[in-house]
């Protein structure tokens, strides 16, 4: 059974409305949106005001072109460079044409500029690495990757998105952390193994010498059992 006849059995969703989804929603519930989050018990600090309690990663499964919306707010993080890259041919598959993705992330380039100017002591350097690295208070709370303009710019046009806006952020006070938002739209279908092809060709962008075949050959084994998974 799909994820959103579970939705729809539940009463959660209903037939007929815009499905959006909020994934990775933590404290902050959205209206108009399924909140989707870990069980509280995988949450050692804050307070999980979730509709569907999963793992956002392993546990969704939706038909193709069923949603409309999919947010995703320092979650993205989270995820390894390979999961991230299946994260998004799923998320890919399952929006509408012209169904809308947003991802907010901290600003790699932007807190690395901070964190190496002249003005800043150690405690608000110390402050910008935890906010690159996570609070790591849990085992799924360490940030795996680190993203920017041209990464993203860069992953989510060779997977089939157009990016509608982008927003760099600071925080109006002490540490000033820097964020970035990134919406994009699906502009087509795209069939899965053309996707696999972008997903392996970004993959060797991580590559440090041709010297990791062996690396990349299993980052690939990887790709194919996540989106597969």
């Amino acid at each position: 059974m799909t994820s959103l006849q579970k939705l729809i059995d539940s009463g959660i969703y209903k037939t007929g409305n815009p499905l959006r989804l909020h994934l990775g929603c933590g404290s902050t519930r959205l209206d108009g949106y399924v909140n989707v989050d870990f069980p509280q018990t995988e949450h050692s600090v804050m307070q999980v005001q979730a509709d569907v309690h999963v793992d956002i990663v392993k546990d969704l499964t939706f038909p193709d072109s069923s949603v409309d919306e999919i947010i995703s707010r320092h979650v993205f993080e989270h995820f390894s460079r390979v999961i991230a890259l299946a994260q998004l041919v799923k998320w890919h598959s399952w929006l509408k044409i012209d169904g809308v993705l947003l991802i907010e992330t901290p600003d790699f380039l932007g807190s690395i500029n901070q964190i190496v100017s002249d003005d800043i002591d150690y405690k608000q350097q110390m402050a910008i690495v935890r906010h690159l690295t996570g609070d790591q208070a849990a085992d799924w709370a360490f940030h795996r990757d680190m993203w920017w303009d041209e990464r993203f710019e860069t992953t989510l046009s060779k997977l089939g998105f157009h990016i509608t806006y982008m927003k760099h952020t600071e925080w109006n006070h002490w540490p000033r952390l820097r964020n970035i938002i990134v919406t994009a739209t699906k502009l087509n279908d795209v069939e899965l193994s053309t996707q696999v092809d972008q997903c392996y060709a970004l993959l060797k962008d991580s590559m440090v010498s041709e010297t990791e075949i062996m690396t990349f050959m299993i980052w690939k084994e990887q790709l194919l059992e996540n989106i597969d998974g």
